[in-house]
């Protein structure tokens, strides 16, 4: 089995605050910012398996600070923890006040992305290599994180199982 460097996927996009981006608060408008968030996470896992890819889920996402017209936001992309066919991938969004520089942490998000087929089915990808011990301890946490996602999953269809009539 194929194995790639975390490093070989990892990406940067960068955009700027305009109006349409904006809500009616005067703040970046939260879909716009999980649309970016979405975006850098997919060149992430094309880069990884070079496959169609889906997105599979996200997890919670916390908006930890307000965005403004102006800012520039950051986005920081790479891959964790990969299965047959899933890849975890955390994108770390950093705001930069347009006028001072100044940068702080907005929000993380890890997103399960699937590799898939030209009928639509899972199919296999290249396996994580991590290197650097940082590499390593996020594989760490990813590994739980993925058991975590597998059981709620699991209550999920059950759940709606129980609901079709």
């Amino acid at each position: 089995m194929e194995t790639k460097k975390p490093s070989e996927s990892e990406t940067y996009v960068e955009r700027m605050v305009l109006p349409e981006d904006m809500d009616i608060y005067e703040y970046l408008y939260g879909g716009r910012l999980v649309e970016w968030i979405d975006n850098c996470a997919s060149i992430v896992a094309t880069k990884h398996c070079r496959k169609r890819t889906v997105t599979g889920s996200i997890d919670s996402l916390f908006f930890l600070l307000p965005i403004h017209l102006g800012d520039m936001v950051i986005l920081h992309g790479y891959i964790n923890y990969t299965t047959k066919s899933t890849m975890e991938i955390e994108i770390d969004v950093i705001k930069e006040e347009g006028l001072t520089g100044i940068r702080r942490y907005a929000t993380k998000a890890y997103l399960t992305y699937v590799a898939i087929d030209s009928d639509g089915r899972p199919t296999e990808i290249p396996q994580i290599a991590p290197e650097t011990e940082e590499e390593k301890k996020r594989f760490q946490d990813a590994e739980k994180r993925a058991e975590e996602r597998r059981k709620r999953l699991e209550t999920i269809k059950q759940q709606l199982a129980n609901m079709i009539p």
